[in-house]
């Protein structure tokens, strides 16, 4: 008996063929990877962004509400002690030796008519017992890091109020919106902006690329006892 062997065609891939196709894949997984990276990057500023105008506005509510209320009621003849000797303390209570463009302290009598819960009890004093009667809003920057923090003078008890800002200047303006900063017993006006540095995202002419940015917050507080008479 004669047998005959028939050959059976195996269909595959060439070499060349293989090499064709890793490069192919390894274009697109290459192609994918950076746009996902650059979707990353976007989502991260977009992020810090966010956080950082949140904290700043978070901070500009509570110093706009505080120092609006500088120079309430203050007793006549009021002095602070400062490097020069004792000075009055101006109508506005602003404490000029201790207000610059990176912070700001006032005075405010804050229970001239009566204490919370015991309206009663009024008081000609400053800082008796009232830790909101002498308080210092300064920017402090540590580690490569800015920060805003309020501190009371009275009790030296400091707290943080934003953390993710890149800077902040204060500015003292009299009614006519000039610079006071020379004579800060005429500012009627204080003007705080705090500002988030938004970091460049990829590179110029590529896809998803956005240039270096600075997001400014301003706020303008009147001194609304700057022109009021001391009692």
């Amino acid at each position: 008996m004669r047998h005959t062997a028939h050959g059976k065609h195996q269909a595959g891939f060439s070499i060349m063929e293989l090499l064709v196709a890793m490069s192919v894949m390894i274009f697109i997984t290459g192609a994918a990877t950076t746009l996902l990276v650059s979707a990353f990057s976007v989502r991260s500023r977009e992020d810090q962004r966010s956080e950082g105008i949140s904290d700043a506005r978070r901070a500009l509510n509570v110093i706009s509400r505080e120092v609006a209320n500088a120079g309430y009621m203050l007793p006549r003849g009021l002095t602070y002690a400062s490097p020069g000797g004792t000075k009055a303390v101006p109508v506005n209570g602003l404490l000029p030796e201790d207000c610059d463009a990176t912070g700001i302290t006032f005075v405010a009598n804050l229970n001239a008519h009566g204490e919370v819960g015991n309206p009663t009890t009024t008081s000609n004093v400053i800082g008796d017992g009232v830790e909101d009667e002498v308080v210092k809003f300064q920017l402090v920057q540590m580690g490569g890091n800015s920060f805003l923090v309020r501190r009371s003078v009275t009790t030296g008890d400091s707290l943080v109020l934003a953390n993710r800002i890149d800077g902040a200047r204060f500015d003292y303006l009299n009614a006519a919106g000039n610079d006071t900063s020379g004579n800060l017993a005429a500012a009627v006006s204080v003007r705080i902006t705090v500002w988030v540095t938004m970091n460049t995202v990829g590179r110029p002419g590529t896809s998803g690329y956005q240039a270096p940015a600075q997001v400014n917050l301003s706020s303008l507080i009147n001194l609304r006892n700057a022109n009021l008479n001391t009692y």
